[in-house]
């Protein structure tokens, strides 16, 4: 744990996304003090005609201001640039409940700071959902994280 699904649009090269899986691992390791060989991670690619936000689809030429629209009614957008949107992603972290919001803020912050660079998509486009779990619902090797031995007990192969 954790296990860390990244879903964003085909940007990266495939030694990004090795730097990417290292830096996560890396910056997981720090905040979280968690053991690199229980930290998971997974990129899922997916094209801008399968992605929308705020009832726009990725591939409209106009996506920058309406994936920005904050009332459908007047169609009010916070989008103040021309610039395009280069990149999106998702993060979803299943993780055991045991961090305090301090840590989970310092957190996600880095961790929104590195998909975003690593994406190309600019910070309102990197969403997180953390899902936080009882260790007894997380299972590897045979044992749960309720196992006092756990952490040895899991690493059997």
């Amino acid at each position: 744990m954790p296990l860390i699904t990244i879903n964003t649009w085909p940007t990266m090269t495939k030694d990004q996304k090795k730097e990417l899986i290292y830096k996560i691992t890396e910056l997981t390791t720090h905040e979280l003090q968690i053991v690199p060989d229980k930290i998971q991670v997974l990129i899922q690619e997916l094209e801008k005609e399968n992605w929308g936000k705020a009832g726009s689809a990725a591939l409209d030429p106009n996506f920058a201001h309406e994936s920005r629209v904050i009332d459908l009614a007047t169609k009010e957008s916070y989008h103040k640039h021309s610039d395009e949107i280069n990149g999106m992603a998702v993060v979803t972290i299943d993780i055991w409940n045991t961090f305090d919001q301090a840590t989970k803020d310092k957190w996600v912050h880095g961790l929104t700071q590195l998909i975003a660079n690593f994406t190309c998509a600019p910070l309102d486009k990197v969403l997180i959902v953390i899902r936080e779990m009882i260790p007894g619902n997380w299972g590897q090797s045979g044992v749960t994280g309720a196992n006092k031995d756990f952490l040895s007990k899991s690493r059997a192969y």
